[in-house]
């Protein structure tokens, strides 16, 4: 148990890859406690299963094992398989003097070693720890806060199309699913439909593994005969602000998004706005196809399905998986943080 007498020292170890890290940052700004960042870049090694990397550093560069030293903090908070390794190595280093949340699964034989499980539903695990709770989708940045921000940066370029606004958020291939261009230009088919239907204006924005895919979208559109109102085409040397993203969740009425990225799906489905996911039969994988499953159930989202009745997709309640976390953590390992 962290010793609350005097202010816990927090490390959030933030994986290099967008959706893994993000989920860890979401969580830990919702303590409302001071926490250092920890950057985890990867080497090859990092692709080794848990059986052979262990509670190490094996798997990290030079640089980021230099940030990894004394003194030990009270809480580790990480995320993903290879983070779950350096937390572990942490606890190990500390003697145990350690609390550690993981979010994702860490490998069922790993996980007695960690204080706080958050596993989403989507993602099977045999393990009955006590320590493990369940979310629906995964943890976000997602917030008011963020998006009254991108609302007033992005009003002025979006305001004069015509309403509604539907945004198209598009992912990629995952795995050993491939976006492929008869899949793209089938989305762009349906998206283009859909926009005619609503007789809206599209905005479009592709993310790191969209690639080549988003042309075959705008072909599908194109057939369609609907040109988006916006297009962004993602490129790592654009600034953070140059990326419509939040801005697309935050002004559109509607929302299409790709039923591939977990943290995609989770986050639109934060905003509290009509979200249709595109999830033709053979595109997923079993995790992400039960992700659908279950935020269509709990009407977060429907189907993107033209036969729908448009007018009734709505959505009263927004995903919020990291405020979940967060309280689990104030509860279990925080418990006079309140008091204090």
């Amino acid at each position: 148990m962290i010793n609350l007498n005097i202010q816990p020292v927090v490390w959030a170890l933030i994986d290099e890859r967008p959706g893994t890290g993000n989920q860890t940052l979401a969580v830990a700004k919702l303590l409302d406690l001071p926490f250092e960042e920890k950057n985890l870049h990867w080497t090859h090694f990092a692709e080794l299963p848990n059986l052979l990397i262990g509670a190490s550093l094996r798997g990290l560069t030079e640089s980021s094992k230099s940030e990894i030293k004394t003194p030990w903090p009270d809480l580790v908070i990480a995320a993903g398989r290879r983070a779950g390794s350096v937390a572990r190595y942490i606890k190990k280093q500390s003697l145990d003097d350690c609390s550690l949340v993981q979010i994702m699964n860490p490998g069922e034989s790993t996980i007695s070693d960690f204080d706080l499980v958050a596993v989403p539903n989507h993602d099977s695990v045999l393990n009955s720890n006590p320590n493990i709770i369940r979310t629906t989708g995964a943890p976000h940045g997602i917030e008011n806060g963020s998006l009254s921000e991108a609302r007033v940066r992005w009003h002025t370029k979006f305001s004069d199309f015509k309403k509604p606004l539907i945004g198209l958020v598009l992912g990629g291939a995952t795995g050993r699913r491939p976006f492929s261009a008869e899949i793209a230009q089938e989305l762009g088919r349906q998206s283009g439909d859909l926009v005619k239907k609503l007789d809206g204006s599209l905005f479009v924005t592709s993310s790191p593994r969209t690639g080549s895919a988003l042309d075959a979208v705008l072909s599908g559109l194109a057939g369609a005969d609907v040109e988006p109102a916006f297009v962004y085409r993602w490129s790592p040397e654009d600034p953070a602000n140059k990326n419509p993203y939040l801005g697309i969740i935050a002004l559109a009425d509607q929302l299409i998004v790709t039923g591939d990225s977990t943290s995609m799906c989770s986050e639109v489905c934060a905003s509290g706005k009509p979200v249709h996911i595109f999830a033709p039969e053979g595109f997923l994988g079993n995790k992400h196809r039960r992700l659908v499953e279950e935020l269509c159930e709990k009407k977060y989202a429907q189907l993107l399905d033209l036969e729908a009745e448009v007018s009734a997709v709505s959505s009263t309640i927004k995903l919020d998986a990291a405020s979940q976390i967060a309280d689990e953590i104030r509860t279990r390992l925080l418990p006079n943080l309140d008091g204090a």
